[in-house]
């Protein structure tokens, strides 16, 4: 008798973790469903999506019982954000080599970071580095022996596949 009511009252605790676990999973599913959701508009920053999603959390740390830690005692903080933007149709890239001219297709050929404030012409040697990659643990560097000084670094936007998951996703 004593080793029947021990056995329902573990089935009873499992069957409630068990509950638990899948309300736990159902609610953390639905806030990826809310801020995935096309309405999102894919959360650009600075965009009307962006502000919904901000809203959305700003909306779920109220109702968790959160204190704003910030200004004004709003979850949402204002943030000054510069922008750059390459307008394609008044821009064109042109490699030139020995006289000979080679137009390229921005996002097809070549891609510009807008990281930097790119310079309206530049007249630089390309050096070619591969992948770009500096991995000491795997006596990769494929910087060695290379002179980038005044030179445009040209690479392979990817990993070698031979890269181990973990690492392909650090360094690339």
């Amino acid at each position: 008798m004593r080793r029947a009511l021990v056995v329902v009252a573990t089935t009873c605790l499992a069957a409630a973790a068990v509950r638990a676990a899948d309300d736990t999973a159902s609610r953390w599913w639905a806030h990826v469903a809310a801020l995935a959701n096309d309405g999102m508009e894919g959360r650009n920053t600075g965009s009307a999506g962006h502000k919904r999603a901000a809203e959305y959390v700003a909306a779920q740390f109220q109702k968790a019982g959160l204190e704003p830690a910030g200004a004004g005692g709003s979850f949402i903080q204002p943030v000054t954000l510069n922008t750059r933007r390459i307008d394609e149709s008044k821009s064109s890239l042109t490699l030139v080599a020995n006289g000979a001219e080679e137009k390229l297709t921005l996002g097809e050929d070549a891609n510009i970071s807008m990281r930097v404030d790119p310079a309206p012409t530049v007249d630089a040697p390309l050096v070619f580095v591969g992948y770009g990659l500096k991995i000491p643990e795997r006596s990769i560097d494929d910087f060695a022996g290379l002179n980038l000084a005044g030179a445009i670094v040209v690479h392979l936007s990817a990993t070698p596949p031979s890269l181990p998951g973990p690492l392909q996703a650090h360094y690339g």
